[in-house]
């Protein structure tokens, strides 16, 4: 277990040393925490406010990619198969909340 958690929190570290830098031109990862099975990242949409998109319509697709990039062995799939949840908050490029949702090992199933 104190391998896992290692490995986590050094996955963490080394996504948060990336925060700051956009993960495509129109989100940007602001930060990436890990404590106790949960990898919390926030991101923020540079290009959008919250009156522009279509909230149902965004949480949806972002929980489908969230779940097509977060199950994937290659990346952390093999941590969130096995208990590892993530938490994930967008925002908007006036730093007002959009959605927050988790992928946990039921959604890699």
């Amino acid at each position: 277990m104190q391998e896992r958690e290692r490995q986590l929190k050094g996955l963490a570290l080394i996504m948060s040393v990336q925060s700051g830098k956009a993960s495509d031109d129109s989100t940007r990862i602001d930060s990436v925490a890990y404590s106790d099975e949960v990898m919390r990242i926030s991101y923020t949409l540079t290009k959008v406010a919250k009156d522009e998109i279509d909230t149902d319509e965004f949480t949806k697709d972002a929980k489908a990619l969230a779940v097509s990039a977060f199950c994937n062995e290659k990346g952390l799939g093999q941590f969130v198969k096995t208990g590892l949840s993530i938490n994930l908050l967008y925002k908007d490029s006036t730093s007002s909340p959009i959605v927050e949702f988790q992928i946990g090992k039921s959604d890699c199933l």
